[in-house]
């Protein structure tokens, strides 16, 4: 995997959130601000990375979308060697 591979891969998983959460909470309310928040924290990590060749916001990242069960334990490894290769 490589880094666009990489982040394509972190940016799809938010996509699937949302496309979730739209469909199954949008009568409950309060959960799309999550999305959004994951959305604000992706672009950030992705301009540090541009910037800076900084790769804490996308192992930051990472690590989240595995927390809420969006990225796959054999994904966040893939993901994990990618920036570690990186840095």
């Amino acid at each position: 995997m490589n880094m666009r591979e990489t982040i394509e891969l972190l940016l799809a998983c938010i996509n699937t959130r949302k496309q979730f959460v739209g469909g199954t909470f949008a009568a409950l309310g309060g959960t799309a601000g999550n999305v959004q928040m994951l959305q604000k924290d992706a672009n950030a990590a992705i301009s540090m990375w541009h910037t800076a060749h900084d790769l804490t916001g996308l192992k930051q990242l990472a690590a989240t979308l595995q927390a809420y069960g969006i990225l796959t334990d054999t994904e966040y490894e893939q993901v994990m060697e990618t920036l570690d290769k990186e840095s």
